[in-house]
């Protein structure tokens, strides 16, 4: 049975779905997602995301692999919800990018790996 958590976005307006996929041996479980009833294709994501505080836009953790001896390596997939239009900003190779705010046309996020944790920012446009 797929487990659904929906989540609405500040203003109310949107909604993200996490559809349960499956599990990384001895790791996280991890996700397929529908943003406003729209599943998003052949992407799986894990935990956490974040809105903006204006609801234009979802920062999402999207992994590469499940592959266990590869990974894990994940990416920032960030959503423009006004534009409907998707953009991959940074990836993470033997770890895992974590979406920590928006700060204006910012999206803050950090790295973790299994040794340390670095916070990066990436400009919208």
């Amino acid at each position: 049975m797929n487990k659904t958590e929906p989540y609405k976005s500040p203003d109310g307006k949107h909604k993200i779905e996490l559809l349960f996929a499956g599990e990384i041996r001895f790791g996280p479980e991890y996700y397929s997602v529908a943003v406003n009833g729209q599943t998003i294709k052949e992407r799986i994501f894990g935990r956490p995301y974040k809105w903006d505080s204006e609801s234009k836009y979802l920062a999402l953790q999207e992994w590469l692999t499940t592959d266990y001896q590869k990974g894990p390596i994940t990416a920032l997939l960030v959503f423009n919800l006004k534009e409907n239009k998707l953009a991959r900003l940074a990836i993470a190779e033997k770890g895992f990018v974590m979406p920590i705010q928006f700060d204006e046309d910012k999206v803050i996020y950090k790295k973790e790996y299994s040794s340390s944790g670095q916070t990066e920012e990436c400009k919208l446009d």
